[in-house]
């Protein structure tokens, strides 16, 4: 059988694998723009966050040594003969002899080679359906080919994991089912672009069994426009959970969105791969699509999206890169790193509409594993002191290395000017009063804007914004 013979094929080509240039990329969509006649570069989403093809690229913070990583990826499969996705970037289980029917490692999965099949229980994951394939590529498209896009990372090892079935549903047995899998098979990252409403026991025990084990899942938040809260293990603390920004770095308006939301990447025309005969925007409810409009490239093996499903990758990507360059983060460590150092866009400080912010490789990659900064108002309350009356706000202002911390205030919703209040707070605050403001303050308006700075020793800075209606 064919899937015999290119699985065969994978042990011969571990015996040829070539070091991975040290060079930026030169692939053509890497380097192109208006390929479908768009004024925005090919691959702009991951030029957004930092690969850009130039001295300040987040690939140069790559050491000399970064190593292999498996980025799990449970989706709809992969069309793993495709030209721009290489063998040398996908898993290859070191505990298997191909197609021998023996189960050598002993994990319950026979010749699971590269991954499994959930929805047919085979070790044929093939993508009919485009999704994960387009997926993968993201986070590992090859690079200097001559050939379509660059993926964020050349060191990834994708392990391919079918838990969609050929229209893009799954049940939550699979999903947990592979989630378990790609814990006890060595992943560390892995990506899930998928969700809906409602959350399972067994679904949220294997994402915490995958968390106990120090593995970082990215989730996508949803594309329906919603409280994330609302959209199954997408709202669990134990996961990335990742919304889309668009080309001004506001949150995509499909995008999912709330408390639980801790990241943003872009989503809005993201270029990658296309799997042989497939066309998975066509026939989406409420979509109006023309069938093929989406393929880009003279041979049609490439293909664009919008959608937090792939904004998911481009923090996957960014994750596994992380472990490349220093595989003795944890799992927390990695989280902590990805939120903390994301760019604070849309509206100011972590917010319900992009988290943490915009994803920052660059920020990532030179952060201390220890760093973290906090701003935060939880509210206010009116207090008599001896002076007279004060506001005093309560929140948290943090960091692993404080500086200082500033609370301001501005008229209207969205204030021109600024007044300092105090910019000496020299001491942390978690879950506290951080300052007071004197009533006299508020004369003029009856809307106020509390806005918190908390600067870190580093010179970067957090902010929060409080709305205060005095009517």
């Amino acid at each position: 059988m064919k899937i015999k013979i290119l699985l065969t094929g994978i042990i011969f080509a571990l015996s040829h694998v070539t070091a991975v240039a040290q060079d930026l990329p030169n692939d053509p969509n890497y380097k192109g723009q208006g390929t479908w006649q768009q004024e925005h570069e090919d691959q702009w989403a991951i030029k957004r966050v930092g690969f850009t093809d130039d001295e300040n690229s987040a690939w140069n913070k790559m050491s000399d040594d970064a190593e292999e990583v498996i980025v799990a990826v449970i989706d709809t499969g992969l069309d793993w003969n495709h030209l721009d996705m290489s063998w040398n970037n996908i898993w290859v289980n070191p505990g298997e002899i191909a197609d021998n029917g023996i189960d050598d490692d002993g994990n319950g999965y026979v010749d699971d080679m590269i991954g499994w099949n959930f929805f047919a229980n085979d070790n044929k994951p093939w993508d009919h359906d485009g999704h994960g394939t387009f997926v993968s590529g993201v986070i590992a498209g090859t690079w200097n080919n001559d050939a379509g896009i660059a993926g964020i990372n050349p060191k990834a090892k994708i392990m391919v994991l079918k838990a969609l079935n050929n229209f893009g549903h799954s049940r939550a047995s699979y999903l947990s089912a592979a989630l378990v899998y790609a814990t006890d098979n060595g992943a560390k990252i892995v990506n899930m672009s998928v969700g809906g409403e409602g959350e399972t026991k067994m679904l949220a025990e294997a994402v915490r069994y995958a968390n106990s084990k120090g593995v970082v899942v990215i989730v996508a938040a949803g594309n329906s426009a919603v409280n994330v809260e609302d959209f199954g293990f997408a709202a669990m603390d134990e996961v990335i959970t990742v919304g889309s920004t668009d080309l001004e770095d506001k949150r995509a308006v499909f995008s999912n969105w709330g408390a639980k939301l801790d990241i943003s990447a872009p989503g809005l025309d993201v270029l990658s791969l296309r799997a042989r005969r497939t066309d998975f925007m066509e026939g989406i409810p409420g979509i109006t699509y023309e069938a093929g409009a989406a393929y880009v490239g003279d041979d049609n093996r490439y293909y664009r999206a919008s959608g937090t499903s792939f904004s998911a990758p481009i923090v996957a990507g960014v994750a596994s890169l992380l472990v490349s360059n220093r595989p003795d983060l944890t799992g927390e460590e990695i989280k902590r790193i990805l939120l903390n150092s994301a760019q604070d866009v849309d509206t100011p400080g972590i917010d319900q509409y992009t988290g943490y912010g915009l994803v920052d490789a660059n920020a990532a990659l030179t952060a201390n594993k220890d760093f973290f900064i906090e701003a935060s108002i939880t509210g206010v309350a009116v207090q008599q002191t001896e002076s007279g009356t004060v506001v005093a706000v309560m929140g948290t202002t943090n960091a692993d290395q404080f500086s200082n911390a500033s609370i301001q205030m501005g008229q209207g919703d969205d204030p021109a000017e600024w007044k300092v209040i105090t910019d000496d707070i020299e001491a942390a605050v978690s879950s506290g009063q951080i300052g007071g403001i004197p009533a006299a303050e508020f004369a003029g308006s009856t809307v106020w804007v509390i806005r918190l700075i908390t600067t870190h020793e580093n010179g970067r800075t957090r902010e929060a914004r409080f709305r205060l209606d005095l009517g």
